[in-house]
């Protein structure tokens, strides 16, 4: 019979932020370095995904960076063609940007192989704790989703 301890939220956290790197490490360095992309810039690419087309103070607000750091990283990510920076038709002091064809199937690449790597590490949960971390991880995708 197999017993299970209670675990607290600090013992949690810490197993999760000392296991993520060990999950993710080589994944993601291979995969920045071939396409010539900083983790920064994923997570700008990521935002922009996750909000379609936004303008460039939505954008900084949401990432907490002043308008001037997320001015040079989009800038760096129209000159790379994954973004699509634009003046707003309604407004003209607004500044509107958008993931390129390019951009897209970067983020779609990258979920890949992130996904594939999750697959991986599955492997070693057996069908119950597999059950559980799927019931637990949905839990929590559905609390920190934004309250409309």
């Amino acid at each position: 019979m197999t017993t299970t301890r209670t675990v607290n939220r600090h013992e949690a956290s810490l197993a999760i932020s000392q296991l993520m790197p060990s999950i993710l490490r080589g994944v993601q360095l291979d995969f920045f370095i071939n396409r010539k992309i900083t983790q920064t810039q994923l997570l700008v690419l990521m935002a922009i995904h996750g909000h379609g087309r936004c303008c460039m103070g939505t954008l900084a607000e949401n990432l907490h960076v002043r308008m001037p750091t997320a001015t040079g990283i989009v800038g760096r990510l129209v000159r790379s063609g994954f973004v699509h920076r634009f003046p707003c038709a309604e407004d003209r002091r607004q500044v509107l940007v958008e993931l390129t064809p390019k951009g897209r199937e970067f983020i779609y690449a990258f979920q890949s192989v992130i996904r594939r790597r999750w697959e991986e590490v599955l492997r070693l949960l057996n069908p119950q704790e597999l059950a559980a971390f799927h019931h637990a991880i949905q839990r929590l995708h559905t609390q920190m989703q934004p309250r409309s």
